[in-house]
């Protein structure tokens, strides 16, 4: 199925393992976003963009069955994770190309040398999280998942384990200020715009975050759950800033009580499609 599409390339991403990170803040007032331009070269951004998933209308309820209820805010949205096994063997592991840079994204040494990088902050922003601020500050950190765990790792040990997904939002779609569970570290996203999407019909296509004065540490802590209160927070809210919608950067943020983001509504053209891959580093 994909081979059409590897043949004439080198696909190889191992060089995202050693690659020098030059982490660039952006100056948001609600929690520590960054980009990292040029994460990949011209040749991989093309390569992973002709290797997206082309999915058919018939198979959106098999990745969210609520893909056409318009009361639900993951409506005309759906992910591809190895929540559903079934689907990430079949549109990820199964392509050579997502599969390979999948696993150097998931390999330790990549998370590891974030995570160093980020320490301090990642700290700072758990200042109102007290069980994992001290976990973080005094547990030396592992890095991939397991499954069973000895009495010894869970005593001593913080466990770090990276998840890769696709997401496709169709014309219409949004999502609703949150701001991440409590076992995410780090969110990290790169964007798959169409190339006319220099137009400023674009600008708004990347995450945007929101500074409030809403407490959101646990999921329970959530509140907004419907489009009424969706809009009733970012009236009442503070637009922090929004990443820009472009290729080859990783975008990325800390996790906090206060790191509020969504995707704002858009209504580009008919057959539309913002896609992306969400990278989460998770403490388990």
């Amino acid at each position: 199925m994909y081979e059409n599409k590897i043949k004439n390339y080198n696909f190889d991403f191992k060089n995202i393992i050693n690659k020098d990170l030059e982490i660039k803040f952006f100056n948001f007032p609600n929690c520590f976003a960054f980009e990292i331009e040029n994460f990949i070269n011209d040749e991989q951004y093309e390569l992973l963009k002709n290797n997206l998933p082309n999915i058919k209308s018939p198979e959106f309820k098999d990745l969210n069955d609520q893909f056409f209820n318009l009361d639900y805010q993951h409506n005309k949205t759906f992910y591809i994770n190895e929540i559903n096994k079934q689907n990430y063997e079949k549109h990820i592991l199964s392509n050579k190309v997502l599969n390979n840079f999948s696993s150097i994204i998931k390999n330790p040494d990549f998370a590891k040398k974030l995570i160093n990088k980020l320490y301090f902050k990642i700290l700072y922003s758990r200042r109102k999280d007290f069980k994992n601020f001290f976990r973080l500050l005094f547990r030396k950190n592992k890095y991939g998942y397991k499954d069973k765990k000895s009495f010894t790792d869970q005593l001593f040990f913080n466990h770090l384990h990276t998840t890769f997904e696709i997401a496709y939002m169709y014309n219409g779609a949004e999502s609703w200020p949150h701001t991440d569970g409590i076992k995410k570290v780090l969110s990290l996203l790169m964007y798959f715009p169409e190339d006319d999407s220099k137009e400023k019909q674009f600008e708004s296509l990347g995450t945007t975050f929101y500074k409030s004065d809403e407490f959101c540490l646990k999921s329970e802590d959530y509140k907004i759950n419907s489009f009424e209160k969706s809009r009733e927070f970012k009236k009442k809210s503070i637009l922090a800033g929004s990443f820009p919608y472009k290729k080859k950067s990783l975008f990325g943020f800390i996790k906090s009580h206060n790191s509020w983001h969504l995707v704002e509504p858009f209504d580009i053209k008919k057959d539309f499609i913002r896609k992306n891959f969400n990278i989460n580093i998770l403490l388990i």
